[in-house]
């Protein structure tokens, strides 16, 4: 069976649920937090916090970022999908395997000074700025979160010798924050907020191009895109599972265009409700300024009228 893209012309899938770097759009909060992050990963500040919802698009950054700092020879990458490491031992192997390192289960402070000794190797005499990349970093145990501050203490005047980079869960925050002595060293706070109406159309209309629509072209009615976007409720994720999942109900009956029913058709097959409009506004113009008014002018008035 053919793929459902080719039905619409296009040359490539555009809503495969991969990190695929080729359909990376840098909407507003996006585009500043990965220049932020290549600021501090070139000036070696130690480590940066991401932030955000389930889908708000925190992999797909990440994969842009890997992507620009893999194409630098100088800088030395290590990533870690998963954390949930039983022990600080089993974190500090963990975090040396990533750098290509073989390192025995010692104790945990032999762990650290053999890692100590690379990273000093590595960033000064060589003169390579090492990145540490962790993902659902929510998942972090207390001890794994001590053993990254220990980390962060390795450094020279200058510089620290590892770039810590932590995406996760807003759950993340309160858990660092709890621990002030590592939230001392967090270099800066980013997070990534739901895209509203317009970013969420911009993506759309990015990742169809990208794929090969031609420009005029149209492949979703403005009523199913619609209720894509108010469906979506501003994850990026989302977005694009409901326009994969509606593409192909379109293409499997045959239609030229994806229409509102075929968007509520991907709604029931994944179990999502439609969220209500947002009511219209309970006062008019007048009566809300009078609402926003300062409690002296009423107070004054009122003194004036008798």
């Amino acid at each position: 069976m053919a793929r459902y893209h080719r039905h619409f012309g296009l040359e490539r899938d555009p809503f495969l649920d991969t990190a695929d770097p080729f359909f990376y759009c840098e909407l507003g909060a996006l585009a500043k937090a990965r220049t932020r992050l290549s600021a501090s990963v070139d000036a070696s500040r130690g480590m940066t916090v991401v932030l955000g919802e389930p889908g708000t698009g925190k992999t797909s950054l990440c994969a842009a970022l890997e992507q620009e700092l893999l194409s630098d020879d100088a800088i030395v990458l290590g990533k870690i999908l998963d954390p949930t490491f039983a022990s600080d031992t089993e974190f500090l192997v963990a975090v040396g395997k990533v750098f290509g390192l073989a390192l025995p289960p010692r104790s945990s402070a032999a762990l650290k000074n053999a890692l100590k000794n690379f990273l000093f190797e590595s960033a000064i005499l060589e003169k390579r700025t090492l990145v540490l990349i962790i993902d659902e970093a929510q998942n972090l145990s207390d001890a794994n979160l001590e053993a990254l501050r220990m980390l962060l203490n390795y450094q020279v005047p200058a510089k620290k010798l590892l770039n810590i980079l932590l995406f996760g869960q807003s759950e993340l925050a309160l858990r660092i924050e709890a621990r002030g002595n590592l939230a001392d060293r967090v270099d800066g706070w980013l997070r990534l907020d739901r895209l509203d109406g317009g970013m969420a159309s911009a993506l759309l209309d990015y990742r169809l191009t990208r794929a090969g629509l031609p420009p005029g072209r149209a492949i979703f009615s403005p009523e199913a895109r619609e209720v894509l976007i108010r469906a979506a409720a501003g994850l990026p994720r989302r977005l694009t599972m409901l326009a994969h999942l509606a593409m192909e109900e379109a293409a499997d009956r045959s239609a030229p265009l994806v229409l509102e029913d075929h968007i509520r058709s991907a709604l029931f097959a994944r179990g999502i409700e439609l969220p209500a409009t947002p009511p219209p506004p309970a006062h008019s113009a007048a009566e809300g300024a009078h609402r926003h008014e300062s409690f002296f002018a009423r107070l004054f008035r009122r003194f004036a009228t008798k």
